[in-house]
């Protein structure tokens, strides 16, 4: 069969009519298998068929009948393919349409589930409401009824309250009035006494100057006692007057000692003293501030007292007024 098969040979089916293109002519249809054999076989009587020819009829007849043979399985494959692939898809179809209808299923039986639990969470809540209406309305009799108590009670309290305000307000205008009337006499006792204070004053002041002019006319009289003593009797001691005129007032110890604990501390606080910051700060020149500390350095100092004109007296006549000299042996004989 391998050495007689026409595809073997190199002679395919469609070789001939590829020829037949090329030559130019047009494709002819092939006739089937059956039909070309039934032409062979009305030919055969024209001429003698040899032993090889008839082998290889016989080989191409087999090889044709196993072609059928597998066109058929083929066909038969492919029926049998067909329906088995038409009973998945019926099996497919089948299999889905139970499981949408148990998906509904499972859905409706979901559905019922969430109804009766939302009529039962429903029913549950409406008790619940109804409880706690009970409850509210319990807790609102009681709550009310010890509100009503509470309300009582502090009306009573806001009236003890304001008794008790009311006593403390009439104590507090007794004690007024009574720190009023106190006020009052000490008033009066205190005009009483400034009264007398004055009284007394008036006359201390009255006793003062009597004292004063009693004083004055003494000293007038001493002075002219010792005036007309000096006139009548001369001595070289000054009189009372003189030295009495002469006299001055000088601070005391505790006033210098004072100043002098002052300039101390100003000192200090003028050596610690930023003197360029502090002129800038008041808007002033170095010089300007400067000047300003040395005059008021100069004003708060204590000076000691200094002599007048009126206290020269005598040495001061005598300077301008020299005295005569008394006239000597020299000045006799110059004379």
């Amino acid at each position: 069969l391998k050495a007689t098969s026409p595809r073997r040979r190199g002679f395919p089916v469609a070789v001939a009519g590829r020829r037949r293109l090329a030559g130019g002519g047009t494709p002819r249809r092939r006739r089937p298998f059956w039909e070309r054999g039934r032409a062979r076989a009305v030919r055969m009587p024209e001429k003698e068929i040899s032993r090889e020819e008839l082998k290889a009829l016989k080989r191409q007849a087999n090889i044709r009948a196993r072609e059928e043979d597998a066109a058929q399985k083929r066909k038969e494959e492919e029926e049998r393919k067909r329906r088995e692939l038409e009973e998945i898809k019926r099996e497919f179809e089948n299999q889905e349409k139970l499981r949408v209808e148990e998906r509904l299923r499972f859905l409706e039986k979901q559905a019922k589930a969430r109804a009766a639990k939302k009529e039962k969470t429903e029913k549950l809540n409406r008790k619940r409401e109804q409880k706690i209406a009970q409850r509210f309305e319990a807790w609102k009799a009681k709550a009310d009824e010890e509100i009503f108590k509470v309300k009582e009670a502090q009306d009573a309290e806001d009236m003890q309250y304001e008794m008790r305000l009311e006593e403390a307000r009439e104590r507090k205008r007794e004690k007024e009035q009574a720190e009023r009337d106190a006020k009052a006499e000490a008033q009066i006792a205190r005009e009483e006494l400034e009264m007398k204070r004055t009284e007394n004053n008036a006359n201390r002041a009255t006793q003062r100057e009597l004292r004063g002019i009693y004083d004055v006319d003494r000293l007038k009289t001493e002075a002219t006692d010792e005036l007309e003593s000096f006139i009548l009797n001369p001595y070289p001691v000054p009189l009372k007057q003189v030295l009495a005129g002469r006299m001055r007032p000088v601070p005391t110890v505790t006033e210098l000692l004072a100043a002098y604990k002052d300039q101390k501390e100003e000192l200090k606080e003028l050596e610690e003293m930023d003197i360029p910051t502090r002129a800038m700060l008041r808007n002033q020149t170095l010089f300007q501030y400067v000047r300003d500390i040395q005059l008021k350095a100069e004003a708060d100092r204590i000076k000691p007292p200094q002599p007048q004109q009126s206290d020269l007296g005598r040495s001061r006549n005598r300077s301008s007024h020299p005295r005569r000299a008394s006239p000597s042996p020299k000045g006799a004989r110059r004379l």
